[in-house]
């Protein structure tokens, strides 16, 4: 293997965990996000009606937790990984 390749995985080698944990988070809240659509703002004119009943719902208040916490954390995740990369970067030394 190139000796640069090796240099450039080890050098993220550290930052896989985190992508998995990113990539969980991300699916968590585009999943949460299309059931709140679905089972809690139908589309139509009876959903419309019905939308002040089911946004109290417990189910409803779960996937609005979820959209929300997941917000936070995705934004907590790009503060994270940028601090990260530009930490290494500038200590960064090939072997």
């Amino acid at each position: 293997m190139n000796i640069y390749i090796k240099n450039i995985i080890d050098f993220f080698r550290p930052l896989f965990p985190l992508i998995l944990f990113y990539i969980g988070w991300i699916s968590l809240h585009y999943i949460a996000a299309q059931f709140y659509i679905c089972y809690c703002t139908p589309k139509s004119l009876w959903g419309f009606f019905i939308s002040p009943f089911l946004s109290v719902a417990p189910h409803c208040n779960a996937l609005r937790w979820i959209i929300y916490e997941s917000g936070s954390i995705l934004y907590g995740m790009w503060m994270s990984m940028a601090t990260w990369f530009v930490a290494n970067i500038l200590t960064f030394t090939p072997k």
